[in-house]
């Protein structure tokens, strides 16, 4: 079994090419973990997921290159969240303890910290030939953490 916050690692989060960069580490750790370690990782990594789902968060606009600002859509609000884990376990907590820093995952440039959904997912398929499911009640959806959105 692994420890998530070291299959994460920790680093500056400020382009793509730390995005690719911080996925190439976690697959890498991930690549020797058991099955059931990487069940235990994606629940883990639901549950951090759930706990950043916040209107604060998601209502941090994304401002393009030219200046506009734009509302998140679910997928960016989410993308935005894997990039914030990605950063490691003390900016994560960070801006879950401060309810500050999250606007620095919200850029364009950081929508492919995406694939953080899908690492574990190929690898537990790679080594059982099955579909991971999740086993977690900790939705992924936004607006879904009751905690982070109390006047829904």
């Amino acid at each position: 079994m692994i420890d998530f916050w070291k299959a994460i690692g920790a680093r500056e989060v400020r382009g793509s090419a730390d995005i690719a960069e911080a996925l190439e580490f976690v697959s890498a750790r991930l690549d020797e973990v058991s099955p059931m370690g990487l069940t235990l990782f994606d629940d883990r990594l639901r549950e951090y997921l759930f706990r950043l789902d916040r209107r604060d968060f998601a209502s941090l606009p994304v401002v393009l290159p030219d200046g506009t600002a734009l509302a998140q859509t679910s997928d960016h609000f989410l993308y935005a969240r894997c990039a914030c884990i990605l950063a490691g376990e003390i900016e994560f907590g960070a801006v879950l303890r401060t309810g500050s820093g999250f606007d620095r995952y919200v850029k364009l440039e950081l929508q492919s910290a995406e694939t953080l959904l899908y690492v574990v997912r190929e690898k537990y398929e790679l080594r059982t030939g099955r579909k991971l499911k999740p086993r977690s009640e900790f939705a992924l959806d936004w607006m879904s953490n009751p905690q982070g959105w109390p006047e829904k």
